[in-house]
């Protein structure tokens, strides 16, 4: 009977942590800025995407292309 070895399964981790290897600790102050800091690039990465779709997929959705124009112009640290 052959020995099969146990395969390690976690859960998926997020892009930051897949790409250093390792889960971060972090607690209160320094925290709260790194988490700040993610949320702005999500924002940001969120806007560009929406930013350059085209006019039937904003259709689809009930977006008009002013209210796509109006997200995109905000600065990355406003919700």
């Amino acid at each position: 009977m052959a020995h099969q070895s146990a395969s390690c399964e976690t859960a998926p981790r997020p892009a930051f942590q897949a790409r250093i290897g390792f889960a971060p600790r972090r607690s209160g102050f320094f925290a709260a800025i790194v988490d700040r800091l993610f949320d702005w690039q999500e924002r940001n990465r969120s806007r560009i995407l929406l930013g350059r779709l085209d006019d039937r997929m904003l259709r689809d959705m009930g977006i008009s292309r002013a209210d796509v124009d109006y997200e995109v112009a905000k600065p990355f640290w406003r919700a």
